[in-house]
């Protein structure tokens, strides 16, 4: 059963937070790849879309220190399996305010999180 991922777009982006599932923790990071032009209109950009993108990292917390999982672009609807975990990411709209910067802009990100 999937659940949503704790992603808080109103705090900005990057953004990178713990996450328990299962027996383990991972750590969740997410960031914004986009040309530096398109960042001056100050516009919403749909990060699932053409153009700029969303990447998320996961690592899993051991003893030992983290251990990477996965980095990659995130699509939509298509799942992002990293250890015992799967991310689907359904819709990423984030505002130019909130890349480096907090506060609410109408950045919206759904995702769920469910065993791979």
């Amino acid at each position: 059963m999937p659940s949503s991922l704790p992603v808080d777009p109103d705090e900005g982006f990057p953004q990178s937070f713990r996450l328990r599932f299962g027996d383990h923790v991972y750590r969740i990071e997410l960031y914004v790849n986009a040309a530096e032009e398109i960042l001056l209109d100050g516009a919403l950009l749909d990060l699932l879309a053409d153009g700029p993108f969303l990447v998320v990292a996961v690592g899993r917390e051991e003893p030992g220190g983290l251990v990477p999982l996965l980095r990659r672009k995130a699509v939509r609807g298509l799942p992002c399996p990293a250890g015992g975990l799967s991310l689907v990411f359904r819709e990423a709209v984030v505002a130019v305010r909130n890349l480096n910067g907090a506060g609410s802009h109408g950045s919206r990100v759904r995702a769920e999180v469910l065993a791979a």
